[in-house]
């Protein structure tokens, strides 16, 4: 993914917006982070770079938020795979 040529300026933006705290909270519970946010990360589309889209999190829950979609993308591979490969060899 190429980001755009104004990106610093979008990471002062979202750095502002969200006073430097995480934004990550947890829908259960309904807690905020405390921890002092060091990346702007995309919420949702990868190619979408508006500030609405953009979170900035503390670097736990940038590594959370990249293990649960590695994870999701996992399961989308193994889901998706065409039946016809599993019957290769076993006629």
């Amino acid at each position: 993914m190429k980001l755009p040529r104004n990106w610093n300026r979008l990471v002062r933006k979202v750095m502002r917006r969200c006073g430097r705290r995480c934004e990550w909270k947890h829908a259960h519970f309904q807690v905020a982070c405390s921890r002092e946010a060091s990346m702007v990360v995309h919420a949702g589309k990868k190619d979408d770079h508006s500030v609405g889209n953009l979170l900035g999190l503390c670097t736990w829950h940038a590594a959370q938020k990249a293990a649960l979609e590695w994870e999701a993308g996992r399961f989308v591979a193994i889901k998706v795979r065409p039946a016809a490969e599993d019957n290769k060899g076993k006629s």
